[in-house]
């Protein structure tokens, strides 16, 4: 039931966000052919019903074909080749008083005619183009929008789709550790490990042994932390991520190096184990066995 829950809250958004970029594309399509004096209507069933956003950019590559500049004095729709309005004959760009040739405000000579041509025509009424604002926002949703929901349901199915499994954990004495029911054999390799370790420095080390169950399997830590024995206050926990499952292990650092951690965790791959020493995260060499360390099936 859980997982149902987690699946509706990732699929709901995405549903959303699927139904929403198409109608924004869609109003902004109708909206931007009408002004540009398009077939509005076709160019909006184009957009929003050809698949992959392809009707989309097929109008983006069209509609540069077709003006959306407008007559500042009566915004009748005007395209840059206009020199005066046709509705309200508004002038709209310099031009030849001679010959009517459209000439830019910087030239001198008519090049059509070879007329002089005055300094300033002050009765220009410049056409205005309407920033388009719009579309940025629109492509940055069909990027980013997919994008952020599809990470979401990596890490969603990633941390809940399996159990989120079971740890315990107890310290005990290196000397009580070697006084207990732990085969012969294993105890020579943890000696022979103990033997390797620095007694000092933020580092941690481990071994660790799994073996195969239904539905879990179970992981067996046996873990030193020089510096950080006999902790008053140790936490364990396990959570989930998009990378797998984590074993959290909190600890205060007291100084004594003459104790263990043995830890038992059942899940379905194995977890990475994390050691924290007074909130701060330290390296954990873990070294794979085939015996159980801990003495604590």
């Amino acid at each position: 039931m859980a997982n149902v829950g987690v699946l509706v809250f990732v699929l709901l958004p995405l549903a959303v966000a699927l139904l929403a970029i198409p109608v924004l594309i869609g109003v902004y399509v109708y909206r931007d052919a009408k002004r540009r004096g398009m077939n509005a209507v076709l160019w909006t069933i184009i957009a929003v019903f050809v698949p992959s956003l392809i009707g989309f950019i097929i109008y983006l590559l069209v509609r540069g074909n077709y003006s959306d500049m407008a007559c500042a004095r009566c915004e009748e729709r005007v395209s840059e080749e206009f020199v005066v309005c046709p509705n309200c004959g508004a002038r709209l760009r310099p031009s030849c008083p001679g010959c009517g040739f459209p000439v830019e405000a910087d030239w001198s000579v008519c090049p059509r005619c070879a007329a002089p041509l005055p300094e300033r025509q002050d009765d220009i009424v410049w056409p205005i183009r309407h920033a388009d604002r719009t579309l940025p926002k629109i492509l940055v949703l069909i990027i980013a929008v997919p994008a952020l929901l599809i990470l979401l349901l990596l890490f969603s199915f990633s941390a809940f789709s399996t159990s989120r499994g079971v740890a315990c954990m107890m310290s005990v004495s290196i000397d009580d550790y070697f006084e207990q029911d732990v085969s012969g054999e294993a105890k020579e390799e943890v000696r022979a490990w103990l033997d390797q370790m620095e007694p000092e420095g933020a580092h941690a080390y481990a071994l660790c042994y799994s073996r195969h169950g239904e539905p879990e399997n179970e992981y067996y830590y046996l873990v030193y932390v020089p510096d950080a024995g006999n902790s008053a206050n140790k936490g364990i926990g396990m959570s989930g991520g998009l990378f797998g499952k984590a074993l959290s292990v909190d600890l205060e650092r007291t100084g004594d190096a003459g104790s263990l951690l043995c830890i038992s965790a059942s899940a379905q791959k194995r977890p990475r184990l994390k050691i924290k020493v007074d909130g701060k995260k330290i390296p954990c060499e873990v070294t794979g066995v085939d015996f159980e360390p801990t003495g604590i099936e």
